[in-house]
Order: structure tokens, then sequence, then C-alpha cells
């Protein structure tokens, strides 16, 4: 009895983390919109006068590849040029990166140098000198689409919000399975932001394309990231983060699974930290809404490795010592889950496609992700340099 709880339990958590949750919040959403009405109002276009003044905070290290391209990409947004600058803080360039920069000052782009601070203390630095409304945070390897700004900056005529988060979408196609089954999670992680955004209860942004009410900014922790800590604290201070599906910006997926284990690694880390310094929007009897929602979708999400060991295990002492059809259907997702990972790993090195392994291999490959990001996290490791990989 205590293995089929486990079995059960584990699979019970794992089908509401992957599945599950969105269903509910698609459930929820409905009902809201027949109660209430979403919260996500549509906003006629705004004349160039009441649209708020923007500055564009671009963190980079190293990137004089890309950096021009980037540059130019910002200033043809379609945004009145009297409100809108753009401020590139490069922490540590040794490149020709800050050269490159200098060159655009005529433009209305400024420089701010910092000396290996790390992403996320050269980002404090450089906040300290903005004044504008809004402050929309990007990435070197992003491109945003013209509209984005505008998109953006509308909702902001609505004093209750806080912060919008971007719509970050693939720009390259998926050659290989993994990459496909990490565009089938984003487009679920998108799915869940849309939901999460009507309910009111939406506390994560990407990192690369959302905007914040400049008033709402609170000094970051150096060792946590800003796509974690600036939605909890726009939360935590009685605002509202929204996500806008038509504010599209463009990045690249990984190809290269080595690196994409490290960003998420990272990432797992340094958000598994940041949650828990706003533990108040963790207490379902504070804050149900963002309490379901960051269990649900951060999380749980993050423990996944935990319940899917815990689920494998027994399942497998199931098998072993009640052979029968029912605990060979315990095990059988979870077997056939390890064992095409295993397939997976073969055809991603010795190009050999079998249905499904790369899918199956790049859900375990996340997993192991988590795991060893949660652990180092509970072990108080912490980063500060800044990486781009």
């Amino acid at each position: 009895m205590f293995l089929w709880a486990i079995t059960l339990t584990s699979t019970a958590i794992l089908y509401w983390i992957y599945d599950g949750y969105g269903r509910a919040l698609f459930l929820m959403n409905g009902l809201r919109k027949v109660i209430r009405g979403p919260f996500a109002a549509s906003f006629a276009e705004q004349a160039d006068e009441t649209l708020p003044s923007i500055t564009i905070l671009l963190t980079v290290h190293n990137e004089d590849s890309v950096i021009r391209q980037r540059i130019e990409n910002m200033l043809l947004c379609e945004y009145p040029p009297e409100r809108l600058s753009v401020v590139v803080a490069s922490d540590g360039s040794t490149d020709n990166t800050n050269s490159i920069i200098r060159s655009f000052g005529d433009r209305g782009v400024r420089l701010h140098e910092s000396s290996g601070l790390g992403k996320t203390a050269t980002q404090n630095a450089a906040i300290d000198t903005i004044e504008s409304d809004v402050i929309v945070f990007t990435d070197a390897d992003v491109t945003f689409e013209p509209r984005f700004l505008r998109v953006i900056a509308r909702h902001f005529k609505n004093p209750r919000v806080g912060a919008v988060d971007g719509r970050l979408l693939y720009s390259s196609e998926p050659t290989l399975d993994v990459q496909t089954c990490q565009g089938y999670y984003w487009n679920y992680e998108l799915r869940l932001r849309d939901l999460e955004s009507q309910l009111g209860i939406l506390a994560v942004v990407a990192g690369a394309c959302f905007a914040l009410r400049r008033s709402l900014f609170l000094t970051m922790n150096p060792a946590i990231g800003e796509d974690c800590i600036v939605p909890l604290d726009v939360a935590a201070q009685g605002f509202k983060v929204l996500h806008e599906p038509t504010a599209i910006a463009w990045t690249r997926l990984d190809d290269d699974d080595a690196m994409t284990m490290r960003r998420r690694i990272r990432m797992t880390l340094r958000n598994w930290q940041g949650t828990w310094t706003r533990h108040e929007l963790l207490n379902p009897f504070r804050s149900p809404g963002y309490a379901l929602a960051l269990w649900s979708h951060k999380l749980l999400r993050w423990l996944s490795p935990v319940f899917l060991a815990a689920a494998t295990a027994s399942s497998t002492l199931l098998l072993a010592t009640q052979p029968s059809f029912v605990t060979l259907a315990a095990f059988l997702p979870f077997g056939s889950l390890f064992a095409l990972a295993a397939f997976g790993w073969l055809s991603l090195h010795y190009r050999i496609r079998i249905p499904g392994a790369g899918t199956a291999y790049s859900f375990v490959l996340a997993n192991t992700a988590f795991l060893i990001g949660v652990w180092r996290a509970i072990i108080g490791h912490q980063i500060h340099a800044y990486r781009r990989n």
C-alpha cells in the first residue's frame, strides 16, 4: 500500500505540473469571464503625447558581434523618439562592444560602464541613472517587432499595472528533436502566462522582453535575476503583471544540449532562491492566487525530478514485488520515458531518429537541470558574475 501511495501521489503531482494546472487555469479563466470579465482589457491606440517615456535597458558583456544590429533594432521601434532613450550597461566588456555603443551617442544611446559587477548589480547601478516612466529590459540576442514598445506601453495607462511581459518567440526552425521539445515546452509556458495574466495572478516574466513601471523598482539582490524578482516585487506591492501576446520579440533556439543544461541550472538556482525571498506570496492564506500560480507554475515544476524519481522507483519496486498487469501499467510510463531518453541521447550523438526519443531526452535533461539547480540553491551556491550561457 505504501508503494502504491507513493506511485499514485507522485504521478498525480506530475500530471498537475505538466497538464492539469493548465487545464484548471483554462476553466477558472472561463468562469471569471462569465462572472466578471477578464482583467486584461483592450486599449485604444494612444496619441504620442500620452505615451509614457521609456528607457530600454540592455545589459551586455563582450557582444561586439551583435551589439550594432541590436541597437539599430531598438531604435527602429515605432515609438516617439522624444519619449524613447536607450541605456546599454556594459559589464566588464573587453572587446569592441563599448566603442560600438559610443558610436550611437548622437542617437540617444547612452553607455553605462561597470567592471565585472555581474549582470544584476550592473542593472541596479544603471537603473539608478534612469528617470523615465517605464524601463524595458532586454538582451543582446533578441529582436523586437516594430510595434513592440507601443503595444507594451499602452498597458501603463492603467494605474494598476506594474509590469508587462512580452511574448518571446523562437525565430529559428528546430533541426533536432530536442529543439522541437524546447519549442513545445515554451509554447505551454506561454499559454500558462496568458491564462495567469487574464486571472491577475501572473508573477513571472521573460527577462529578455518585459517592461516595468520605474516607480516600482526595488534594488535587486545581485544573486537573483531580474526575470524572477521584479515581477514578485510588483505583485508584493499590490500591482499587476500582464502578459501581452502581441508584443513580440524574437530569439534563437539553443543548438547545444550542454549550453541548454547550464542555462537551465543557472535559471533554476537563481529563481528558486529569489522566489523564496518573497515568501508572503507563497502563503495561500495571504495570497491565494499568487500562491497557486507560484507553487504550480514554478516551485513544483522545479521539484518535478523528485516526484519523477519517486514514481519511477516505487513503480519499479511494485512490479518487482507484485508482478501483474496493473503494476506493469503503473511502471510502463516511467520505464518507457527513461528508455526513450536513452535512445534520444544516442540519436543526438549518432544522428539516428527514433520517434519520441528526442522529446523524452529533452524532458529528462530539463528535470536533471532542475534537480541540480535546486540542490545548488539549497546548499547556498550563488551566481554573481555575468554569464552569457
